[in-house]
């Protein structure tokens, strides 16, 4: 029987501004039967706040710290694996206010892409220890630049996710993964990456929800991500139907990327956890 639940969003509990079919009432079932629920998302732009509060307003129950960001997994790791770097040279933060909030929750300095450029201007280069990059909406030209000249230098440097595409409501946009490929092919080096469907997110997560792995279900509705990364790191998995994988494409899947269950909804779901 499953006790926790690591809930990825986009595509499972909402699509943009509106809530997917059977999640409130899903999420709700899991609570009902004391399955304790993490949300977990590539997103490295939005803080966990702001994604508490978007879960709220679409009526979901959800708390700051039931969030696990991408941008979280990489302040994790990137402390984890260069200990020296706290209270050392600040880390640069490629990405939105997400990135910067989760380094200094983590206890690291940070700069900006801004900084970095505006202090060369006068002659006073400062030292960066480590690049950590995420997908911004307003991230441009000086960002990547300044990653890249960081990169360059040798630094160790974290991609929070390596997504190729970003789903708007005008199509696909480039994703975090196009952006660091850019970096990449700037620099020769490729980067760390610890998003979904890498194992630093499941890792985190089980840690973060603190339940035995076999008992730990991770939701999703993408194949390629959320089921790949769970079967690698040894989860149970289900796909729901309400973002981009469809039935026949989970019946068609490789065994690295099959679901243990499929369901319409979140809701459909609930027998898994006890609920009727």
């Amino acid at each position: 029987m499953i006790s926790g639940l690591l809930c990825d969003l986009d595509g499972v509990v909402y699509r943009g501004d509106q809530v997917c079919e059977g999640a409130v009432d899903g999420l709700q079932s899991a609570r009902d039967a004391g399955v304790d629920v993490l949300f977990m998302t590539n997103n490295a732009s939005r803080t966990p706040e702001m994604v508490a509060r978007h879960l709220t307003e679409l009526g979901v129950r959800a708390a700051e710290e039931e969030i696990l960001t991408a941008s979280q997994v990489a302040a994790e790791v990137l402390g984890e694996e260069h200990p020296e770097l706290l209270g050392s040279a600040p880390v640069l933060a490629v990405g939105g206010e997400g990135v910067a909030r989760a380094l200094r929750d983590a206890g690291f300095a940070v700069i900006s892409p801004e900084e970095v450029a505006a202090a060369v201007e006068q002659d006073a280069a400062p030292e960066v220890g480590a690049v950590v990059q995420g997908y911004g909406p307003r991230l441009g030209v000086t960002d990547l630049t300044e990653a890249a000249y960081a990169v360059r230098a040798g630094v160790p440097w974290i991609a929070t996710n390596d997504d190729a595409t970003l789903p708007t409501a005008r199509g696909l946009a480039p994703g975090n993964g196009s952006l660091v490929a850019a970096v990449a092919h700037a620099t020769g080096r490729r980067p760390r990456v610890v998003g979904k469907p890498h194992r630093p997110a499941y890792v985190v997560g089980l840690r973060r929800l603190g339940h035995p792995r076999e008992q730990t279900l991770m939701v999703g509705d993408r194949l390629e991500t959320d089921i790949a990364g769970a079967r690698a790191a040894g989860l149970p998995s289900a796909l729901v139907l309400t973002g981009v994988s469809e039935r026949a494409e989970a019946e068609a899947a490789p065994d690295d990327q099959r679901p243990d269950h499929v369901a319409s909804t979140l809701l459909d779901l609930a027998g898994l956890w006890g609920a009727t």
